[in-house]
């Protein structure tokens, strides 16, 4: 695969129609055979029950469904970074870093639970004693927290003996470089199993370390322990080490023998989640002092990835193929900020400017789907009956099973191609479809007006129609109150001037439509008003042919002030 290949997201419309979705999903494969394996259809919001049956029907995996295309921290995290383990010494997460490349990197448990960050600076301060309160005697008693596992782990050395060398001590660290009564003096005995000392070849020394109980004996140079040393400190009970180093390296690796979860980790540091959108975090990662930042699954605590400074600049991981609209109101939320590189249409033209030059089917034909089987008779590619099945479906629903105005002769031979090739008709298949629950029946309100909605802004204007399929138009009055109580919510919130739902009887090629808006838009219209909001519209079935083109004469109308 082309390592210049990027993800490309084939969406319809927002609340996508049959059609819509149908189209997004036959073009993703046509794609895909031509020669981008990650073209992937993408279903805006949740899937219709019409479209659900579809998809069983003809045995097609259900598309993505997304709410939005915004690019999130998961999109450009690293999700399986090296990490340091808990439990690893300080020694062995310097190294596991080195090895890495990496400025800095996370630290996790067994569980993946986040411990901290890990950097030569953050194990720095802590070794300096920086951010210690005053008078602290870190540095000056030469203090190891650790494991006698860990110390050996540190030192490259051998337990000779050891008790629970799993334990974590907080040892004082001595060396014993004096005579023995010198050495004797100085040494804070009372301290007992919390005491270390290190010893060079000095078996007599050694011998009284051992007499006095010590915590830990650590024996430098190489040099063997005697077994009748190794034997007494086995009876009384104190753990004996022995190094290949020298007093003065054991002394400094001393301080890389704790775990790197209590070794000087950043803890309170920027985190992120992988849903953070990356357009909103950008600002605070660039200005960050690290250049590895940690993503947490916030629920857990446990570790996602890591994403990189350098990542919040790059160009976005995926792309965008439009089907079934071309403008960005419709578009998804977050399209704006990703290169779109085709559209495939058949509505008016009011698309985004791009700064490349891109692939534009568009064509005066009642359904999109029309142009996508046309385009895959032009790629010489075929259609498995699966495919046409969803491309004829896509059709039959957006012209009424060819009775709409916006029909046109390149649908109606597109039907007959597909038809041979899915296995069944266009008018079987549209008694499927009716079958199923009319959407006034069996959906609450918003879903009824979220089943397929198209927005649109003209001049100062920002509105939306809305269109559902009925054999029953009685049910509308029945639900008006309903229905227009849940209008106004979604207008409210989208900031809509007006909003349209139009029910569409295709059987007896009839419609109404209730409107929520200005008074004198519902005037401006050539409908007949039924009652407050609710209007006949004898005749109408097509939304974008019939519909759309009178409300924008009518806003021409209206005063722009």
């Amino acid at each position: 695969m082309s390592s210049s290949l990027k993800a490309v997201f084939v969406s319809g419309h927002r609340n996508p129609d049959i059609d819509s979705l149908s189209a997004a999903i036959a073009l993703a494969e046509l794609r895909r055979r031509q020669g981008n394996p990650l073209a992937q259809a993408v279903c805006p919001g949740v899937l219709s029950d019409r479209a659900r049956f579809l998809l069983q029907r003809f045995r097609m995996p259900e598309p993505l469904c997304r709410n939005d295309v915004y690019v999130r921290v998961a999109d450009v995290m690293e999700p399986n970074p090296p990490v340091v383990p808990a439990g690893k010494t300080l020694w062995e997460g310097f190294r596991i870093l080195r090895e890495s490349g990496m400025p800095r990197l996370p630290v996790v448990d067994a569980r993946g639970g986040y411990q901290g960050m890990l950097s030569p600076m953050g194990v720095l301060n802590q070794l300096l004693g920086m951010g210690e309160e005053e008078g602290s005697q870190r540095l000056a008693s030469r203090e190891v927290h650790a494991s006698v596992n860990h110390i050996a782990s540190a030192l490259d050395g051998t337990i000779v003996t050891a008790q629970a060398p799993e334990e974590m001590v907080r040892f004082q660290v001595y060396v014993a470089a004096m005579q023995v009564r010198s050495f004797d003096a100085h040494l804070p005995w009372e301290m007992g199993s919390r005491l270390a000392v290190i010893v060079g070849d000095r078996p007599d020394i050694q011998e009284h370390v051992i007499q006095r109980q010590v915590g830990l004996l650590i024996v430098t140079g190489g040099h063997p322990v005697e077994p009748r040393l190794a034997e007494l400190a086995r009876t009384l009970g104190v753990t004996v080490l022995e190094s290949p180093g020298d007093s003065a390296q054991v002394i400094r690796r001393l301080a890389f023998a704790p775990p790197v979860e209590n070794s000087g980790l950043r803890g309170h540091t920027l985190v992120l989640s992988p849903e953070d959108r990356l357009r909103d975090v950008a600002p605070r990662v660039s200005a960050h002092f690290e250049d590895v930042i940690p993503v947490l699954h916030p629920s857990e605590g446990t570790l996602a990835g890591i994403l990189l400074k350098k990542d919040v600049t790059q160009p976005p991981p995926f792309q965008m193929i439009l089907v079934d609209h071309n403008e960005i109101e419709q578009s998804l939320p977050g399209v704006e900020s990703l290169p779109v590189v085709e559209v495939v249409d058949h509505h008016r033209l009011k698309t985004m400017p791009t700064d490349q030059p891109i692939r534009f089917t568009a064509d005066v034909v009642g359904s999109t789907c029309t142009l996508i089987s046309r385009m895959y008779k032009d790629a010489g590619e075929s259609l498995s009956p699966s495919l046409a099945g969803m491309l004829l479906a896509g059709i039959v629903t957006d012209t009424l099973n060819l009775k709409s105005p916006t029909t046109t002769e390149r649908d109606r031979k597109a039907v007959a191609w597909l038809e041979k090739l899915a296995g069944c008709t266009a008018t079987g298949l549209m008694e499927e479809l009716s079958a199923i629950a009319s959407p006034l029946a069996a959906q609450d309100a918003l879903a009824v007006l979220n089943g397929d909605r198209k927005s649109y802004t003209e001049g100062k204007w920002s509105f939306a129609l809305a269109q559902v399929e009925e054999s029953n138009l009685l049910l509308l009055n029945q639900r008006q109150e309903e229905l227009e109580a849940a209008m106004g919510e979604v207008m409210r919130q989208e900031k809509l001037d007006f909003l349209g739902l139009l029910v569409t009887d295709a059987v007896r090629e009839n419609s109404r439509m209730l409107l929520l808006g200005p008074e004198a838009l519902g005037q401006a219209l050539p409908y007949a008003c039924l009652s407050p909001h609710l209007y006949d519209l004898p005749g109408v079935l097509s939304r974008k042919k019939q519909l759309l083109p009178q409300v924008l004469a009518a806003l021409r109308t209206l005063p722009t002030a």
